[in-house]
């Protein structure tokens, strides 16, 4: 997959998750004026989830950059972050509450 093919494909299956599930949840790109950006903010009734997906089946440290950031700008409505990874573990990469996960152990 190409990175932009396999994070078309995430989202896909995130919004059928969410509509399926009837989640009061809703799914948004997050992007502020100055250019900071996450891949998908999962909005939820107790606050937000960031997560970054990227196809390939390592993950960086620098993966976790911009969901600080946002967890940062967001407060006490941060409820985590998922780099969603084409990897085999699921792995705690650092705070606040930011962890790798595979995209298959998402939807399976």
């Amino acid at each position: 997959f190409s990175g932009s093919i396999y994070e078309t494909m995430v989202i896909g299956e995130l919004f059928k998750w969410v509509r399926t599930c009837q989640k009061n949840a809703e799914l948004f790109f997050y992007r502020t004026r100055s250019g900071l950006e996450i891949d998908v903010l999962l909005q939820t009734p107790s606050g937000y989830v960031g997560m970054e997906i990227k196809a390939r089946e390592q993950v960086y440290a620098s993966d976790t950059t911009a969901l600080k950031k946002v967890a940062a700008a967001l407060g006490d409505k941060w409820r985590g972050g998922l780099v969603i990874y084409r990897g085999k573990k699921i792995a705690h990469l650092c705070e606040p509450d930011i962890w790798a996960v595979p995209s298959w152990r998402l939807f399976t």
